[in-house]
C-alpha cells in the first residue's frame, strides 16, 4: 500500500511512495530489482527507487542546478534531443529548467568530463562549457551549437569528439602520412581539401603532409572511415615500404615485364593488331604498346607501367597489382573481367572538359546513364556532373561488327531530327547518355550491344568449363540461356558438352541455365 503523497524538487507532480516486497520497473536503473523504498507518479507513471535518484536530489547536476524528471516526448516549446548526445529524447529524461536543457538518462549516468587533463595533443588542459553557444572548433574548422572544450591559455575551443583526434595517420588519397595542426596558416594561398576538393579555413586545424607542402586535408574528411583504416601512427617510425618496379629495363625499348619474366617485351609506339592487352583486355587502336619478341603476349605502354602496390580511393590498405588470370568481378563497377586496370584521380574523361574526383558526397545521378550511383566520380566545377565507376571505365573506342571504321564513345549529340537508332537492337539511344557512333558513317549502338558482359574477359577458358569466345562467325548463335540470337561481340560457351553446343550471351543467361 502506497504511503501519503508528497512533492519532491525533482518531479513537478506528487509522488507516492511504496515500500513492500512488490517488484517495480525504475525508469532510472531499467531493472526491477527489488531496492527498497519505490517514488511513484500517478499522473505521468514515473516509477524509481528511491536509492536510484537520491544522487541527483542530494548534489546539483554538472551545472549547478537541480534537474527535474519527466516521461513522455518534450514540450513543443522544449528540444526534443539530448543537450549532450543529441539522440531523440523518450521514456524518461531530465532536464535544467534554468539552463533550458534536456538529456537522455544514458548521458544522466554518464555526463562528459568537466575537464580534460591530457589531451592528446595540446600542452594544456580543457574545460567543459556545458551550454548552449555558437563557436567554431580549432581543431577541424567547423560551426558546433553547445558544449566546447575550451582552453583558457590559448583562446581555443573544440568538439568534444576532436579532443582525441590522431595526431599522426595515412589516408589512401595520399602516398604519405599526415599530421595535424590546430592552425593550418598561410603557406597557401588557397588551400584545398584532398578528399572532398573543398576550400579550407587556414586560420582553423587540418592535416598536413610535410613531404608535400601544398597538400592538406579537412579534419572530417581525414577520419572517415572511407579515407582511413584508424591506425594512428605517431611514434611509429615512418619506414618507406620497398616497392618492386613493374619491369626491368633492358635498354631503351626492350623492357622485362613482372607479369611475363621469361621472355622480352620491345616498345611498339603505334601498335595496330586485332589482339587485345593482356593487362586491361581492351583493344589497342593505335597506342603504344609492348609486345613480346618470342610470343603473342602484348600490354598497352600505360598498362606495364602499373605500380605492383598502390594505395587506392576506393580501400583503406595498399592495393596489390594480381596477374593470375583469375576470372573476378571488380566491386567498385561490378564488371566481370580476368585483366587488369585501376582509376585514380584527378581522372580525366574525354567528354568532360574538367578533372574528376571521389569527394564522398553520397549518392547523385550517373551523367552517362542516368542511374543513381553512390560515391561516383564529380566535377568540382560543375556541382551536377557524376559518373559511376562503371561509366568511367568505359573504352573511348571499338570496334564492331557492324562498321569498318572505330566507333567513338559520345554523349549529348544528336542527329538533325534529334532521334537516334542503334543499329543492333533498333531500339531508341537516348542522346543525353552515352553510346556509341561512327564519325564517317553516322551509325549509332547502345553501349550494351557492343560490349556486352564477357567484353572485360580474355578469349579462352575463364574457369571449369567454360570459355569466352569472340561472336565473329558469319551467323550468330542461339543462346541457350533466353535462346535469343546472340548480339554481343563475346560470348561463353559450355565446353563440358558437345551436342547440343550450349552458347550463352550474357552472364544472367550463364547463371540461370
Amino acid at each position: 500500500m502506497p504511503k501519503s503523497n508528497q512533492m519532491l524538487p525533482f518531479h513537478d507532480h506528487p509522488l507516492y511512495t511504496f515500500d513492500d516486497d512488490q517488484s517495480w520497473f525504475c525508469y532510472l536503473c531499467s531493472s526491477n530489482e527489488k531496492r527498497g523504498m519505490v517514488y511513484i507518479c500517478m499522473e505521468c507513471e514515473l516509477v524509481t527507487h528511491k536509492e536510484c535518484v537520491e544522487p541527483f536530489l542530494n548534489s546539483p547536476f554538472q551545472c549547478n542546478h537541480f534537474l527535474k524528471f519527466f516521461t513522455g516526448s518534450p514540450f513543443e516549446s522544449e528540444n526534443r534531443h539530448c543537450h549532450f548526445c543529441r539522440k531523440n529524447l523518450s521514456s524518461l529524461y531530465a532536464r535544467c529548467t534554468i539552463c533550458n536543457t534536456s538529456m537522455d538518462i544514458d548521458c544522466l549516468k554518464n555526463p562528459p568530463p568537466l575537464t580534460v587533463f591530457q589531451p592528446k595533443h595540446h600542452d594544456h588542459s580543457l574545460t567543459l562549457l556545458s551550454r548552449l553557444v555558437t563557436f567554431t572548433c580549432n581543431a577541424c574548422g567547423l560551426e558546433g551549437d553547445r558544449n566546447p572544450y575550451v582552453c583558457l591559455q590559448c583562446n581555443m575551443m573544440l568538439h568534444k569528439d576532436c579532443i582525441d583526434l590522431p595526431r599522426v595517420i595515412s589516408i589512401n588519397r595520399h602516398d604519405h602520412r599526415i599530421s595535424h595542426t590546430f592552425h593550418l596558416g598561410q603557406g597557401q594561398e588557397d588551400w584545398e581539401c584532398g578528399v572532398c576538393r573543398k576550400k579550407i579555413d587556414w586560420v582553423y586545424g587540418a592535416f598536413k603532409c610535410s613531404r608535400c607542402p601544398s597538400y592538406a586535408v579537412h579534419s572530417k574528411c581525414a577520419t572517415r572511415n572511407e579515407v582511413w583504416d584508424g591506425i594512428e601512427l605517431e611514434d611509429v617510425p615512418d619506414e618507406e615500404e620497398e616497392i618492386e618496379d613493374p619491369y626491368k629495363v633492358v635498354n631503351e625499348k626492350d623492357i622485362i615485364h613482372f607479369s611475363h619474366e621469361n621472355h622480352i617485351l620491345r616498345l611498339d609506339e603505334s601498335c595496330v593488331t586485332d589482339k587485345r592487352c593482356e593487362g586491361c583486355v581492351l583493344p589497342f587502336n593505335g597506342d603504344p604498346c609492348y609486345r613480346c619478341v618470342e610470343c603473342d603476349f602484348i600490354l598497352h605502354k600505360t598498362c606495364a607501367s602499373l605500380p605492383r602496390k598502390k594505395r587506392h580511393l576506393l580501400h583503406n590498405h595498399k592495393l596489390t597489382l594480381l596477374v593470375d588470370e583469375v576470372t573476378f568481378q571488380c566491386r567498385a563497377c561490378k564488371i566481370n573481367s580476368n585483366g587488369f586496370s585501376s582509376v585514380s584521380e584527378p581522372f580525366r574523361h574525354d567528354l568532360h572538359s574538367h578533372p574528376l574526383y571521389w569527394t564522398l558526397e553520397g549518392s547523385k545521378e550517373c551523367r552517362a546513364c542516368d542511374t543513381e550511383t553512390k560515391n561516383p566520380l564529380c566535377c568540382t566545377v560543375c556541382d551536377d556532373y557524376a559518373l559511376c565507376m562503371k561509366c568511367t571505365t568505359l573504352p573511348r573506342k571499338v570496334k564492331h561488327r557492324c562498321d569498318d571504321h572505330l566507333l567513338s564513345l559520345r554523349q549529348g549529340v544528336g542527329n538533325a531530327s534529334g532521334d537516334l537508332w542503334c543499329d543492333v537492337c533498333e531500339s531508341k539511344v537516348i542522346a543525353s547518355e552515352c553510346y556509341y557512333t561512327c564519325q564517317e558513317c553516322g551509325v549509332s549502338l547502345d553501349i550494351d550491344c557492343v560490349l556486352g558482359d564477357f567484353y572485360y574477359l580474355k578469349v579462352g577458358h575463364i574457369g571449369p568449363g567454360l570459355e569466352v569466345l569472340a561472336n565473329n562467325g558469319v551467323t550468330r548463335p542461339l543462346c541457350s540461356g533466353c535462346e535469343v540470337r546472340c548480339k554481343f561481340p563475346f560470348l561463353a560457351r559450355d565446353t563440358t558438352t558437345q551436342e547440343p553446343v550450349c552458347y550463352f550471351c550474357n552472364i544472367n543467361c550463364l547463371h540461370y541455365h
